[in-house]
């Protein structure tokens, strides 16, 4: 499957060469992020994530070129509209509401590649209409884990190469997409890792789970995707027990002292402060606990694929 393959070696180096060059615009442009787990509380260029989100569509749209899968590009016409909502929001800061409206709007094209089953059950018409909410819960989850460098970027890397296992031999869709946006986020991460040099955005974080949510229900690979987005959820659901809805500007930072990192007085609770419950941890650290999570949620995913 040459063709798959040219899929990951087209994100990864249209992303790679378009990164540098969107660090020094939007940094010339002062279109930056505050790094806030630094001593000197360092600017970084923020949404530098365009270059994921081109990246990935240069791959889906030579895919379908070369495969005429025109399943790939309602995929990429996914994500387009979710990157141009993450443009949105990083510019002029979009409420709640209409983050998840547009995103539920957004994940109504998936609707007609839906087959409504699950573990062998057919689930009709529920099934169907609960596609646009794990659609924008899938987009908004890839931006709710982050924070830390290389988090976001890393952890997606890792769910996608996981999901692209998942889908070999399975769904060339799903596969191709998978392996697109793996190729987009390792390059990325090379900018994006501890001292990250470049922040994603929501440009770049929100594509993830759309990516992966269409690669999921294209090839029809639903069971072994929620597993993948097991770190996700527990998150997101962490996040939400601990103080309900949470906005950008309600978050208390993690404190950094001495080089380590803390749970703030009166926090909300995420898995990344589960983590730091055991012990204060550098940042490094964190990520790495992070993203040995996602490994094992990948793994238990292929374990359970072989046996469905």
């Amino acid at each position: 499957m040459p063709e798959v393959a040219l899929s990951f070696i087209t994100s990864f180096a249209i992303t790679l060469a378009i990164t540098p060059f969107l660090i020094k615009e939007l940094a010339n442009r002062e279109i930056v992020g505050t790094d806030l787990h630094k001593e000197d509380r360092r600017a970084v260029p923020e949404m530098v994530g365009v270059a994921i989100l081109l990246g990935l569509l240069a791959s889906l749209l030579l895919y379908y070129g070369l495969s005429g899968d025109a399943k790939v590009l309602w995929a990429a016409l996914l994500v387009l509209l979710v990157g141009l909502v993450g443009v949105a929001d990083g510019l002029k800061r979009l409420s709640p509401l209409q983050k998840v409206s547009s995103l539920s709007v957004i994940g109504a094209i998936l609707i007609p590649f839906a087959e409504p089953t699950f573990l062998g059950h057919d689930l009709g018409w529920a099934y169907l209409l609960a596609i646009p909410l794990v659609f924008m819960a899938g987009s908004n989850f890839t931006n709710m884990l982050a924070g830390f460098n290389g988090m976001e970027i890393g952890t997606g890397a890792i769910a996608s190469l996981g999901l692209a296992l998942v889908a070999y031999g399975r769904s060339t869709t799903a596969l191709a997409v998978a392996l697109g946006l793996s190729g987009a986020l390792l390059a990325f991460l090379l900018f994006n890792r501890y001292p990250a040099r470049a922040f994603p955005g929501d440009v770049g974080t929100l594509p993830i789970g759309a990516a992966l949510v269409a690669a999921m229900v294209m090839g029809e690979l639903e069971v072994q995707g929620l597993i993948i987005f097991g770190p996700y959820i527990l998150d997101a659901a962490l996040k939400y027990l601990s103080v309900g809805v949470m906005t950008r500007e309600s978050q208390r930072p993690t404190v950094l002292r001495g080089g380590k990192l803390y749970i703030p007085e009166g926090g909300n609770l995420s898995l990344p402060r589960l983590l730091l419950r055991a012990r204060p941890m550098g940042e490094r650290e964190v990520v790495y606990g992070v993203w040995a999570l996602e490994i094992v949620a990948c793994a238990m995913a292929l374990a359970v694929g072989v046996s469905l």
